[in-house]
């Protein structure tokens, strides 16, 4: 089969989509504990430290992760003050938690803060904090002494006051892992777990925090996240638990590939569909009973340590370690196809020219690199890029790259053990790259096509 055929063939077959997740490149480093997304376009990230670890920024993106801009954080912060969780409804309005116990709240975008709650004799440190829309909201803190109640605060105008819900129960008892443990559904029902309770308990509430019911005192829970009054997951080593009435009855589903879960995170709408994960990230398609591996991290990767859908394609994975990020992927079509990084390391130049190269190793087994180049040439800076690998009857295998990327130069690890493309077998495949400006109808400016040869 020539050239001039197969792209024929690749131009007219049907489209099957084998998602993926991109590592995004020059993502800021730094101590963080949470991410929080609006859409697909807005995600909150890194938070930059001093010297004396006293908190100073935090960065957002507005374009996908292709760029970062610093959003400063008060300047009267103090030391435990790192912001723990994050609420984030647009570019402009974001609320955070500390350390300390404060929740503060800007609505231009950084440009001033307002100290929303401190009380240490309410609480000395703030693990959870949830805005469901720009005037109510959830938040936690810790129990500040043995013969205190566990702290929950609910607001119905933007942060504006803060009200104690909590008055006498749940005496002296601390989340123990941050936001992990505590999850609010909407402002009347939430779950609550902790270690400290003997023993360990599983509390959930229907009326915002002011009383809680025990549903489960067996199950351990290194993170629990709940969809609505009666689904709710939990996870500790390599165990699942699920209830789907509300905490009344429980299923629990082992599955080696799981550890510590870090997160779960509810495809938004689609209870069904559910990610869990740490070291590796597993995906349900039935409200968390049977799973499939999607992910595994390993090396300098570090772990999923934060989460994050907005619809059933847009979500972002934070992976760090030990409250420190190293790496941010993203996904825009689903996120079922494993990791492709894209190396920040690689984009050394401003090339003149569209090029494609040589999949290195090759023949390869399982994994193999490629490496593109993007100019910047015409009137717009970014160009739409999609790198794709096709077998030989074109018909499409996987999706490696699918979004806008500035000029320079890329490269891409394919690896045919990952996701969906886990069964592919030894013989001839092609991977094409089309780049070209993103405001004409195809998007395609440039399209080269290589072979490369996978053998098991």
């Amino acid at each position: 089969m020539n050239k001039w055929i197969l792209t024929l063939v690749i131009s007219f077959i049907p489209f099957l989509l084998y998602a993926q997740w991109y590592d995004i490149p020059n993502v800021p480093h730094g101590r963080c504990y949470a991410i929080d997304a609006v859409d697909s376009l807005i995600v909150t990230g890194a938070y930059r430290t001093n010297s004396s670890f006293i908190p100073d920024s935090l960065y957002m993106t507005t374009n996908g992760g292709t760029n970062w801009f610093s959003i400063p954080l008060p300047s009267n912060l103090e030391l435990g003050d790192s912001p723990i969780d994050i609420s984030i409804k647009d570019a402009d309005k974001i609320w955070f938690c500390t350390g300390n116990g404060k929740i503060f709240k800007t609505t231009d975008a950084g440009v001033t803060w307002q100290l929303q709650f401190y009380d240490t004799l309410m609480t000395k440190f703030m693990n959870y904090l949830e805005m469901f829309d720009e005037v109510n909201g959830m938040a936690m803190g810790d129990a500040p002494a043995n013969d205190k109640p566990a702290l929950f605060l609910k607001t119905t105008d933007g942060g504006s006051n803060w009200i104690s819900q909590n008055q006498t129960e749940l005496l002296g008892l601390h989340s123990g892992d941050t936001w992990r443990r505590v999850d609010f559904a909407n402002t009347d029902v939430g779950y609550f777990y902790t270690f400290q309770a003997f023993p360990p308990t599983t509390y959930k509430t229907t009326n915002s925090g002011q009383n809680w019911e025990v549903i489960n005192d067996t199950i351990l829970s290194n993170v629990l996240k709940a969809y609505d009054e009666n689904i709710l997951l939990t996870q500790h080593s390599n165990v699942v638990n699920r209830s789907v009435d509300g905490g009344q009855t429980w299923e629990t589903n082992q599955y080696n590939f799981f550890n510590y879960a870090l997160d779960i995170e509810f495809i938004p709408g689609n209870p069904s569909n559910v990610w869990c994960g740490s070291e590796s990230v597993g995906f349900s398609s039935d409200t968390g009973r049977t799973w499939i591996n999607e992910i595994d991290f390993q090396g300098g990767n570090g772990i999923l340590y934060d989460m994050d859908f907005t619809d059933e394609n847009s979500g972002w994975i934070y992976a760090g370690g030990g409250g420190t990020l190293t790496n941010m992927y993203r996904t825009t079509n689903g996120g079922h196809g494993g990791i492709v990084s894209v190396d920040d390391n690689a984009i050394v130049s401003i090339p003149e020219g569209f090029s494609l190269e040589q999949n290195y190793p090759n023949p390869f087994n399982p994994s193999t690199k490629i490496k593109f180049t993007i100019p910047s040439v015409g009137t717009s800076l970014m160009k739409f890029v999609q790198l794709k690998i096709y077998d030989v009857l074109g018909n499409e295998m996987a999706t490696l790259v699918n979004e806008e990327l500035s000029p320079g130069e890329y490269e891409v690890t394919f690896n045919s053990h990952s996701g969906e493309v886990r069964n592919l077998t030894s013989g001839i495949y092609f991977y094409t790259l089309r780049a070209g400006d993103p405001s004409t109808s195809s998007g395609q400016g440039f399209v080269q096509t290589k072979k490369m040869i996978l053998i098991k």
